[in-house]
């Protein structure tokens, strides 16, 4: 919906691929992202195209993890700011930025992360699905074209490639705990 909305009805955002077809294969390639690749250039027209063909799948793709990571830090923050150390703390006549960010935040902090954690797995099963409707190469298109194509021995690789990253975000956002939470060390 948001393709027809912002692409074909209000022009806003760029269809498929990953720039127009204008600059299609004049840009050098040096590290791959097209972004990058066109500001290094200096072709300005490029980097407007490939800006405005990475805006919607970028927003599209972030839009289900921005709102699951907002609800679960309203979530924590509000069961933190319940708290009887933020009463007296209020009640001492600290400053409404100093508990909300001294003292609850602080303590959110753990929580967060393997909320941040999760939803960053999420996001590369997302990928899966804004590279195939966007028509951008990368892990997602190839999973997809493997698994139409009917070889199962790439599609079981990255599945348990997704699988090995989920267990690496885990195993990183428990290092961290160690970092936001002197009682666990």
């Amino acid at each position: 919906m948001a393709f027809l909305v912002f692409y074909a009805w209000l022009g806003w955002a760029g269809g498929v691929g990953r720039i127009g077809l204008a600059y299609d294969g004049l840009i050098e390639t040096r590290t791959g992202l097209l972004l990058i690749d066109t500001a290094l250039s200096g072709d300005w027209e490029a980097f407007r195209s490939a800006l405005r063909h990475i805006l919607l799948p970028a927003v599209i793709l972030s839009f289900n993890s921005v709102a699951y990571i907002s609800r679960m830090t309203r979530s924590f923050m509000l069961e933190q700011l319940s708290q009887e150390y933020i009463i007296t703390a209020r009640v001492k006549g600290l400053s409404n930025r100093r508990i909300v960010w001294g003292h609850a935040f602080r303590n959110i902090r753990v929580q967060l992360l393997t909320i941040v954690a999760l939803a960053y797995g999420g996001l590369l099963e997302g990928a899966v699905l804004i590279e195939t409707v966007f028509a951008w190469p990368g892990f997602g298109q190839y999973l997809t074209s493997s698994l139409l194509l009917g070889d199962m021995n790439a599609v079981m690789a990255c599945v348990l490639l997704i699988g090995l990253i989920f267990v690496i975000l885990n195993q990183i956002s428990d290092a961290l705990y160690k970092v936001f939470d002197p009682r666990t060390r």
